[in-house]
C-alpha cells in the first residue's frame, strides 16, 4: 500500500500497511442536521456505502464488457483509502461513478448524479408495534453537480397500496410513510422501498425496518437476564449477552452496517433463555452467534450451516477472515455478494466468518471458535480451510504458523504476511493472489517470494488482470475453491 511521508527512511511493507490502517482511527463528527450538503453521521454513511458496494457488485455481475469493467476498476481504486480515512460519503460517490462506468464511457449527467446520490434514512430502524407511520429523511449522500432537477420524483412505501410520492425542489426533505398494521404478530422485519426518478434515470433500493411490539421492554429484559449470568458457558448464553448489547444500540438510534432482522433476532434470543440448545446441526441457514471464550469473553461470528448434515459424517469447514474496517458480514453481504458462502452451499460445507476489527497482530481465536462449534456441528478437523483478505491475509499467515498442521489449505488474497516459521508451509497448500491494480499486490509478491525462499513446495500464485483490491476476492474464489476441492480429497 502506498504511504507518502516526508521521512526519507523507507519502512517495510507491513509497517506501511499498518500505519495506513490505523490512520482510520480519526475523530469524525456528525454533520449538521440542517446542512443539505453535509455528509451523514459515520454509522449511516457506512450503511449507505455497503448498499452502494452491493449495487456495484450486482452491476459487475450483469455487465461482462471488458472495457466497462476496466473503466470501473480504474474508478474503484480510490475507494479503499477513502474508506480507511473515513471519507465515506466520497467513497459512496466513487462507487456510484464506478457503477456508472460499467454502463458506458460518458460521465454521469445532472439527472444521473441526483438519482444516484439520494438515500432514504428512517428516523428509526425499530418501529413500535402500534405506530401507524414512519418519518423518513431523503437527502444526498454527497453533493451532486447542478440544481435539483425539475423532473425529480421520489417514492417511498412499505406496501404497494400505500405509496407516498413527493417532488422536492430542495433537500433534505422529510416524508411520512404509512406503516401496515402489525396484527397479531409480536414483530415483523419489513422493507421500506425507496425509488428516485430523474428523467430516464431510475434508482430503486430498500431499507430494513423492524416493527416490534414492546421492543424496548423486551430488550431490557433480555439484557437483565444475561446480566445475571456469572459465566457465559454456552453458545446460547454468549449469543444472548452480545445480542442484547447490539439490539440496545439499534434501539438507541445507532444504524447497523447492514439490514439486521431485529424482530427475528430478538425473538430467537428470547427463545434461547430456556437453556436448551438453539444452534444445532439439523437447523440449516445463516446465523449470527457468539462463541464463549471463558468467563465473560466471547467471539461474535456469522455461520452458514448447510442442509442435511449427518452427525456421523464430518464435513469440511471454511473460515473467512475479513479486511480492515470490515466485519464478519463482509463474507455474507460483500466479497462477490457472498460468493464464498454460495460455494460452500453447493458443496454442503460449513462456512464461518469471524470478526477481527483492526487486528494485524494475531487474528481471531481460531482454535477456540472451531472447538466450540465442533460440539454442535460435524466438522472435519482434517479438512479445515482458511481464506483471508487484506488484513485477513496477514492473519491467515500468522494462524498457519501458530497452528501448524491444522489446515488442509489456505488462501491469501490482496495482501501478505511475515513468514517467521517456514516449516509450517513446507507441504501446506497455499493459494496467494492479488489483482493487477491491487494496492496489496506488492505484499502478495513479497509473500510468494518468502514462501519460495523458505522451501514451500505447494504454493499457487496468481495475479488477476484489471482487478483491484475490492474485487480480488470475487475474482479469486473460483480458483480458491478449486484448490480446496483438491485438498479436500
Amino acid at each position: 500500500m502506498p504511504h507518502n511521508s516526508p521521512n526519507p527512511i523507507r519502512r517495510p511493507r507491513a509497517a506501511r500497511f499498518l500505519l495506513l490502517a490505523f490512520s482510520a482511527l480519526v475523530v469524525v463528527l456528525p454533520a449538521a442536521a440542517d446542512d443539505p450538503t453535509a455528509a451523514p453521521d459515520l454509522f449511516l454513511a457506512r450503511y449507505e456505502l455497503g448498499r452502494r458496494m452491493a449495487a456495484f457488485e450486482q452491476e459487475w455481475e450483469a455487465v461482462e464488457d471488458p472495457a466497462g469493467r476496466k473503466r470501473a476498476a480504474t474508478e474503484l481504486g480510490k475507494v479503499h483509502q477513502q474508506f480507511l480515512t473515513f471519507r465515506l460519503a466520497e467513497a459512496g460517490r466513487t462507487l456510484d461513478l464506478a457503477t456508472h462506468a460499467l454502463r458506458g464511457e460518458a460521465p454521469p449527467g445532472t439527472n444521473a448524479q441526483w438519482a444516484a446520490s439520494l438515500y432514504a434514512a428512517p428516523s428509526t430502524r425499530v418501529v413500535d408495534g402500534k405506530a401507524t407511520e414512519l418519518a423518513v429523511v431523503v437527502r444526498p449522500l454527497y453533493p451532486p453537480a447542478g440544481d435539483v432537477p425539475k423532473n425529480l420524483e421520489v417514492q417511498l412505501w412499505f406496501t404497494d397500496k400505500q405509496v407516498v410520492t413527493v417532488k422536492p425542489d430542495r433537500f433534505p426533505v422529510t416524508v411520512k410513510v404509512p406503516l401496515p398494521p402489525l396484527g397479531d404478530a409480536t414483530g415483523l422485519d419489513r422493507k421500506l422501498y425507496f425509488m428516485v426518478e430523474a428523467g430516464k434515470n431510475v434508482r430503486r433500493t430498500a431499507v430494513g425496518v423492524s416493527q416490534v411490539d414492546r421492543a424496548a421492554v423486551r430488550v431490557v429484559a433480555l439484557g437483565k437476564a444475561a446480566g445475571g449470568w456469572t459465566a457465559l458457558d454456552t453458545i446460547e448464553r454468549a449469543t444472548v449477552r452480545d445480542r442484547a448489547v447490539v439490539l440496545d444500540q439499534v434501539l438507541a438510534g445507532q444504524v447497523p452496517e447492514i439490514d439486521l432482522p431485529v424482530a427475528g433476532l430478538l425473538a430467537n434470543a428470547e427463545a434461547m433463555l430456556d437453556g436448551k440448545p438453539f444452534f444445532t446441526a439439523n437447523k440449516a441457514g445463516q446465523f449470527w452467534l457468539s462463541v464463549p471464550l471463558g468467563g465473560t469473553k466471547t467471539a461474535p461470528i456469522r455461520v452458514f450451516v448447510p442442509k442435511g448434515l449427518d452427525p456421523k459424517k464430518p464435513v469440511p469447514v471454511v473460515v473467512g477472515l475479513h479486511g480492515a474496517g470490515g466485519s464478519e458480514n463482509l463474507f455474507f453481504e460483500g466479497y462477490g455478494l457472498g460468493r464464498a458462502v454460495a460455494e460452500c452451499e453447493k458443496r454442503g460445507w460449513v462456512f464461518v466468518a469471524t470478526r477481527s476489527n483492526l487486528d494485524f497482530t494475531g487474528g481471531p481465536p481460531f482454535a477456540a471458535i472451531l472447538d466450540e462449534l465442533a460440539k454442535r456441528y460435524p466438522l472435519d478437523p482434517k479438512r479445515t480451510f482458511l481464506i483471508g483478505h487484506s488484513m485477513g491475509a496477514v492473519q491467515t499467515i500468522r494462524l498457519a504458523q501458530k497452528h501448524p498442521g491444522k489446515f488442509a489449505a489456505v488462501a491469501v488474497l490482496g495482501g501478505g504476511g511475515a513468514v517467521t516459521d517456514a516449516k509450517a508451509f513446507t507441504a501446506l497448500p497455499v493459494f496467494v493472489a492479488a489483482g493487477e491494480k491491487d494496492f496489496g499486490l506488492g505484499y502478495a509478491r513479497d509473500l510468494n517470494a518468502a514462501l519460495a525462499a523458505g522451501g514451500a513446495k505447494n504454493v499457487t500464485y496468481t495475479e488477476y488482470p484489471g482487478v483491484e483490491h475490492l474485487l480480488v476476492v470475487r475474482a479469486a474464489l473460483p480458483d480458491v475453491f478449486a484448490r480446496f476441492d483438491k485438498a479436500a480429497k
